[in-house]
Order: structure tokens, then sequence, then C-alpha cells
């Protein structure tokens, strides 16, 4: 009798530990946000409050692998600055959009029906957020692209970057006061806990996903394993280090590791935690995807990847405006146990999913169609003729 040996499948994509790893991040999204608004509206218990910390710390974590992920995404392909330079202007008008949709219109309507202040939900609106640290990003590498800088060079100008911020950091903190100004001026330096991706310190991490772009992309099946082979010992072995030596000098370790809120952000020692701990976690989930690179959960995460931008936008639009309805009926009580808060937030996960999966590329139609002023142009001129 012969024997019969099974075909192994290939995987589905060649890069999958990327995918996978930003489809993991955004996922995670309702999660945080839904302990965010349970904190600021009074409805979490002290037991969920005990959570907050590790929860929120999440916001740094996860958005240093996915932007690393999306730099990965655009580095070793053709780039050209004025291509970059549109696609920059559209991820800002992507963030206007959504900051519309999540908190002018349930702003207005609250101080409409409520007792919710609008310039509240203004200042919200200008606060540095992902689209906007992408758009402007994407702007400053149009530039770097235009003067003709290598990506190397790249990574110098973003240490070059984390120290100025770091310096600028403490005088714009006592001189900014006018919390709309500091809101503005966080989308590009530190300025207060409103700054959550501010270009000067976060600029880095897409930086080094794109130089992880241009080198992998360029090497073969072999090649590739050695280099992930290495870059998980190597930055296994700087996270340790960093970390032991960190103790040695008494410093909270696990605050500069997780906390975005704060000016630890900033700093050189919370970068090299994020970008070692990422490196090490890119490669494991590399050797993760050999293993399952052909399943269906992973096809059901690539999937989830695809429609990024409609689940970003669903999952927060989401959680405000039901956070605002039940804000405004019902007051402050914190009557929301652990129980409580995981199944809600499985509910608004699982419903995302089904949406941004569902009508994800209807969506997107709409959402481009929207953020890419080339169209408005084009609409007017058929106008005119």
């Amino acid at each position: 009798m012969g024997t019969e040996v099974k075909e192994k499948k290939k995987p589905l994509t060649r890069f999958g530990e990327f995918e996978l790893l930003k489809a993991i991040a955004i996922v995670g999204l309702p999660t945080v946000h839904v302990m965010e608004m349970l904190s600021d509206y009074g409805y979490a218990t002290d037991s969920v409050m005990k959570l907050k910390d590790q929860i929120i710390g999440l916001c740094a974590f996860g958005p240093s692998i996915f932007m690393m992920c999306m730099g990965f995404g655009i580095g070793g392909g053709k780039n050209q600055p004025d291509k970059i330079r549109k696609q920059g202007v559209q991820f800002i008008l992507i963030g206007a959009l959504l900051n519309i949709l999540r908190f002018i219109i349930p702003g207005a309507v609250g101080s409409i029906v409520a007792e919710y202040k609008f310039l509240d939900f203004v200042d919200f609106s200008l606060q540095s957020d992902i689209y906007y640290f992408v758009g402007i990003f994407f702007l400053f590498y149009s530039l770097m692209l235009k003067l003709k800088i290598k990506t190397p060079d790249l990574i110098s100008v973003c240490i070059v970057m984390l120290t100025a911020n770091t310096i600028l950091t403490p005088i714009l903190h006592e001189h900014i006061t006018n919390r709309y100004i500091a809101s503005i001026v966080g989308n590009f330096a530190y300025v207060s806990d409103t700054s959550c991706f501010p270009l000067l310190s976060w600029a880095i991490f897409p930086s080094i996903g794109i130089l992880l772009g241009e080198i992998l992309k360029k090497s073969d099946e072999e090649r590739r394993a050695v280099i992930m082979r290495t870059m998980l010992f190597a930055s296994a072995a700087v996270f340790i280090a960093f970390v032991v030596f960190l103790k040695a000098y008494d410093q909270d370790v696990i605050r500069i590791f997780v906390s975005p809120l704060n000016a630890y952000i900033t700093d050189l020692p919370n970068v090299v935690l994020l970008v070692s701990i990422a490196l090490v976690l890119i490669s494991l989930t590399y050797y993760l995807c050999k293993l399952i690179g052909a399943s269906k959960f992973m096809e059901f995460m690539l999937r989830i990847s695809t429609f990024i931008i409609p689940f970003y936008i669903i999952q927060w639009i989401l959680v405000v405006w039901v956070s605002a309805v039940v804000g405004a009926i019902f007051p402050p009580s914190p009557v929301i146990n652990p129980f409580w808060f995981i199944l809600i937030t499985v509910v608004f996960t699982a419903l995302c999913i089904f949406v941004s999966t569902k009508f994800g590329m209807k969506i997107m139609k709409i959402v481009l169609k929207l953020t890419t002023p080339d169209k408005w142009f084009k609409k007017k001129k058929k106008k005119n003729k």
C-alpha cells in the first residue's frame, strides 16, 4: 500500500506576521476605549478601575506595533513624494471626518438635549490621534523623500526629533496654557496628557517599520529566516539589558513601558523598550505564521486587517455615541463591574467586526470619496463645463 502525503498549504500572505499584528492591535481598541468612557463618565466600579492603568497602557503598546507595521507596508515600495503627500492629506481628512462623527455631532446634540459643553467636544476633535499622526507623518516622510534622505538617515533624524521633544516638553507644558492651542501643538510635540501621538516622539516607530520593509521585502525566505532569528535574540537581549539597567537606577520600568499619558512617552527609555518588545513580537509572530499561515483563523484576521479604517471609525462612533446617550440619561454611578465590562467589550468588538467585514468596502468607498481632494476639484470642473 502506498502512503499518502498531504501537501502543506501555503501561507495566505508572505508577510502575514505584520498583517496579523495590525489586526490584533486594531481589535483590541474597543477594550481600551470602553475603559476610557466608563472611567470618564463615572460608571466603573473600583474593581474595574484597578484594571485601568494596564488596559489604558495598551494605548502605547498597541499603536507602537501598529505604526511599525504601517511603516513596513510602505517600506521597500516605489514611494513618490507627491503620492505620499496626497496620502498624508487624506489621512488628516479621515481624522477630521471621524472627529465630526464621534465628537462634533454628539457634542452638538448633547449640548442641546443635555448639559454637555460643546466646546469640550471641539477640543477633543483637535487633539492628537492616530489618523492625525499618520497624516502628519506621511507629510513629513514625503519631505524626507523630496530631500532624498535615506531610511537609515531618517532613523537618525527621528532620534534627533525625539531628543528635541524631550527638551521642549517642560517648556511647552509651562507656557502653553490655552487648551485649544495645547491640543493643536500636541499633534507635533508633547504638551500635556492629551498629546498622545506627537510627531516628534512617535515618528521613529513607522520609520523603523519602513527600514524593516526595505530589508525584508528584498530578502529571500532563507535570508528572511536568518534576519528574524537575529532580530528576535538581539531585541530580547536589548529589552532585558535595558530593564536591568533601569531597575539598577530605581526607575519605574512598568510606568515607563506602558503609560502613554505622561511625559515618559517622549523619552528614549520608553522608545527603546517599546521598539525592542515590538521587534520580539514581530519575530515570534513570524514563526507563529509558519504554523497558522494557511488557517481559517489567519484568513479571518487578514480580512479584519483589510478593513482597518472602517473598524477604527465604527468602534469609535459606537463607543462615543453609546456613552453620550447613556451619560445624558443616567447620572454617574459606579455600576459596571468586571463582568459587565467584559460583556460590553465583547459585544462592541463583535459588532465592529461584523459591520466592518460585512460593509467595509462600502464604508471605504464613502470615506475615500469624502477625503480625496482631487475628486472634489474634478466635480467642480464637471459642473463648470
